[in-house]
Parts: C-alpha cells; sequence; structure tokens
C-alpha cells in the first residue's frame, strides 16, 4: 500500500514538473559529454600516414618542392631542377604519379609532412635530429656549407671567401635576414655569443633568393645562404660580399613522416643506387653550377629569376586576355608541341612554334615565314574556335581546356564524336575523362562504326595521352607564374 502511495506520488512530481526535469536531464547530459573523451575518428584518419604499399595502392604520392633556381622551375617552358628530375626518377622506378607540389616557404611544410597529406618534403632540407616532431630523414644528398653574403658596394666580389677575412666590426649592430623557422638562426646565434657580437636576426616569409635580392638592393645588410643555392645565383650577384660561415658542412636530404618506415628505407635504396650509378652526381653537376640568363643579349626564361615561362609570355598574355584563355595553358600546348623551336617542322608536315598543318594555316592565311606573333594568334584563334563549341558540354574549366586541347591535336569532329557516343551510351556527359575513354573506344569497329559518329576511325589514345601531358604542364606552369 505504502509502495503504491510512493509511485503515486511521483508520478503526480513528474507530470507537474516535467519540463523541468527534461531540463535538468539535458544539462546533466551535456556534462557527461564534457567529461568522457571523445574518440574523433575523422581527426585520426586525417592524419593517418600512409606507407609506400598503401601509396602504391592509392596511386600517387604528394611531394613538396620548392620553386627556386636549383630544385624546380621552368626554364624556356621547359620544367627542370634537380628535385624535379629525382622524382620522375622515383616515379618511374616506382611506377606510381607524384605530384609535386610548389612552395615558397619550406618551414610551412613541416607539419603536412610529419601528420598530414604530404608524403615527401625535398629541396635544400638540412639533416637535423630532432628537427621536427616525428619528421624522419633520408641518407645525405649532398653536404653544404653555410654562407654569409653582406651588402659590399665598395670592393663586391662573387667569390665565397673564407670566414677570417671578414671585418668583425661590420656586423655590430646589423640586420640580418633569414627565412623563417630556418636553422640558420641558431648558428647565427652561436656566432653572435662566440664574437660577442649584437646581430638584428630579422626572420621573413620569404624564400632564400628573394631574401638575397633584397640584400643586393640594400634592403637588409646581410643574409645566410646554402653554398650551392648562392652558387647557382652567382651570374646575377651584384652589390655583394661572401663569406663561409665558420661551421662544419651538413647534409642535406628528404624528410618524411616517422610513421613511413617502408617509404624512408625504399627511398634510401633508390638514392643508394643513383650515387652508385653517378646518375646523382651528374644531376648535380647539372644543377649546383652558375645559372645562364643571358644569351646573344636576350633574356632567356628562368621562372624563379625572371618571373617568366618563355620570352613570349608577353605575346601570349595579350592574346590571352583578348581571347579568355589562360595564357599559361597555350604556353603549356605549345611547349609540348615544338618546345618552342621556331623552326619545328613534324614528319606530318606541321610547322612553326604552334604546330599547324598547311591545310589549316592557309585557313588562317599564315606561313612559315610568319611572326611568332601572328602564329600565337592563330593558335588562339583555333583554340577559340573549340572553346566556343566545346562550352556547352562541359561544366568545369577543367574538363573544358583538356577538351580544346585535344582537339587540337586531334581535330574537333574525333571529340565531338565522343560526345555523340558518351550521350547515347551514358545519357549524359559527366566530365572530360568520360569522353576520353569513348575517343580511345573509337578504335574498334563496334564504335567508329556507329551511326552518331562522324568522322570514322581514330587512335585516341595517343591525344588522351597528349592532353593529359599537357594539362600537368599547365597546373606545373600555374604554381610558378601568374
Amino acid at each position: 500500500m505504502k509502495l503504491n502511495n510512493y509511485y503515486s506520488h511521483l508520478l503526480h512530481f513528474i507530470n507537474n514538473n516535467k519540463n523541468k526535469l527534461l531540463l535538468f536531464i539535458f544539462f546533466l547530459y551535456i556534462i557527461i559529454l564534457s567529461i568522457i573523451p571523445f574518440k574523433d575518428d575523422s581527426y585520426i584518419n586525417k592524419n593517418y600516414k600512409l606507407d609506400l604499399p598503401e601509396l602504391i595502392d592509392r596511386g600517387y604520392i604528394n611531394a613538396i618542392v620548392e620553386h627556386n633556381s636549383m630544385s624546380f622551375f621552368v626554364h624556356y617552358g621547359k620544367i627542370m631542377g634537380l628535385q624535379h628530375d629525382l622524382l620522375n626518377l622515383v616515379s618511374k622506378q616506382w611506377n606510381i604519379k607524384i605530384n609535386q607540389i610548389v612552395v615558397n616557404n619550406l618551414s610551412e611544410a613541416f607539419p603536412l609532412v610529419a601528420f598530414d597529406t604530404i608524403d615527401i618534403l625535398t629541396s635544400e632540407i638540412t639533416i637535423l635530429p630532432n628537427r621536427y616532431p616525428c619528421l624522419d630523414f633520408s641518407i645525405p644528398i649532398y653536404n653544404t656549407k653555410m654562407v654569409l653574403v653582406l651588402y659590399d658596394s665598395l670592393h663586391p666580389s662573387s667569390k665565397i671567401n673564407d670566414f677570417s677575412k671578414i671585418n668583425i666590426e661590420k656586423l655590430q649592430n646589423q640586420s640580418i635576414a633569414v627565412p623563417s623557422k630556418s636553422i640558420f638562426i641558431s648558428f647565427l646565434n652561436k656566432l653572435s655569443d662566440s664574437l660577442n657580437l649584437k646581430l638584428s636576426i630579422i626572420e621573413l616569409e620569404n624564400d632564400p633568393e628573394s631574401i638575397l635580392d633584397s640584400v643586393m638592393n640594400k634592403k637588409y645588410y646581410a643574409t645566410v645562404m646554402d653554398e650551392k643555392l648562392l652558387i647557382v645565383n652567382t651570374p646575377l650577384l651584384h652589390n655583394t660580399s661572401s663569406y663561409y660561415l665558420p661551421f662544419p658542412p651538413y647534409d642535406v636530404g628528404w624528410a618524411f613522416s616517422c610513421h613511413q618506415p617502408i617509404l624512408k628505407d625504399s627511398l634510401n635504396k633508390l638514392l643508394l643506387n643513383l650515387k652508385k650509378t653517378g646518375i646523382l652526381n651528374s644531376l648535380l653537376n647539372k644543377y649546383q653550377r652558375p645559372i645562364y640568363i643571358i644569351n646573344s643579349q636576350e633574356s632567356v626564361a628562368h621562372s624563379k629569376r625572371t618571373k617568366k615561362l618563355t620570352k613570349y609570355d608577353k605575346i601570349l598574355k595579350k592574346y590571352g586576355e583578348l581571347y579568355d584563355i589562360d595564357w599559361r595553358l597555350v604556353a603549356a600546348l605549345i611547349y609540348n608541341e615544338s618546345k618552342f623551336n621556331i623552326d619545328a617542322v613534324s614528319h606530318r608536315g606541321a610547322f612553326g612554334i604552334i604546330q599547324i598543318m598547311p591545310e589549316t594555316a592557309e585557313k588562317y592565311g599564315i606561313t612559315p615565314e610568319s611572326s611568332i606573333d601572328e602564329q600565337i594568334k592563330v593558335a588562339y584563334k583555333i583554340l577559340n574556335n573549340y572553346k566556343n563549341t566545346l562550352t556547352k558540354y562541359f561544366n568545369s574549366d577543367k574538363d573544358l581546356y583538356k577538351a580544346m586541347v585535344a582537339s587540337y591535336n586531334l581535330g574537333l569532329g574525333h571529340i565531338l564524336d565522343g560526345i555523340s557516343l558518351a550521350y547515347k551510351y551514358d545519357k549524359q556527359i559527366y566530365n572530360w575523362e568520360q569522353v576520353a575513354q569513348w575517343i580511345m573506344n573509337k578504335s574498334q569497329k563496334k564504335y567508329y562504326s556507329d551511326p552518331v559518329v562522324k568522322n570514322g576511325y581514330c587512335n585516341g589514345r595517343l591525344t588522351v595521352y597528349f592532353t593529359n601531358l599537357v594539362y600537368t604542364t599547365y597546373e606545373n606552369y600555374k604554381q610558378l607564374v601568374n
């Protein structure tokens, strides 16, 4: 009886205080959530590092390179550089795509390599134990020395002198600019303590070559650089004198996460093989020598130092604005067509830097003797005609640009055939890759004989390969030059 009365009173209390109880339960739930550890699987997945077997299954590796005059640059349209070539060798050896991602400040790359989406960090990475949490290093690729570069308009010299020849008093209270978080900072502090110098160390979010330019223009009194990178820039030096810092040489290599031991071991074996076969030494000799900027009184493009892709950038930009087509796409197309060789002639008779066929050239009123300006303008006209026809089929610039390049290489008719096949068999168009597959299918009688096909047989595989090559070049150009 008493128990029944208790429940009766409890139910009466709940009915009369329902809202208060719900509010109490809600706040109790919040408190419990705040004290119980929460396992965020999305965070774990984001930061989980794939090792080499998983990277191979995924199909690509992400690698960071630095845009400078030794590691990664464009010279007269061609993408070059020590790290660029080394990564290409890795790509061929392992048969895997490597996305080369360009940065100008390597300090920002460390957390991406240690814990996030980047697998390899290349360029001038000094091998130091405990440099960054969970960052591991390859075997040394080369060793180098630190050089102090001073503004010196009275006695400029491109020769690197011994530190004993410097007038120490010149350094007192001077500003020395270096890249942010670089190893040079700790060594400058050691130098300051050992020589009882007062130095003003300025950390900049700039790359070493940009800081060197600032020193030559008297914005800062000095900087510290990698000896190899300074030597590469020898032809451009003015108003400076240089001195080796009194510290031992240091090793330079690649970096990756401590959670990628198989990637590390495999890369070390590959690098050792490149050393034994002399390939690495050959690349070092190629890229660790002074860059050659002037040729027959004509400026030759070198993307880092000149901010150019080619000596025809001005013409390319002019018509890029006129036809609303990214000039770097046309530069990438021309490079892969002719390597910017104005005298190029293909086995099929295509001529000039835009590799135009004689019958098409006649239609547009140009000849092999036409000026470079006229030839480039015709390339834009052709691409613009393709753009006007194809734009209704694709939703992204990427897909449209690829279709335009493919049309330039194979002919618009074959591309439209691929679109017609996609409509017939897939009922709609999703992207360029889908259309590209139908273009490649046109090598099969079933498809090149299909009633919707107007232009017959073609070997589309070469065109798809060429299109991807041009677009990859274009993506690299976009990373380097605006």
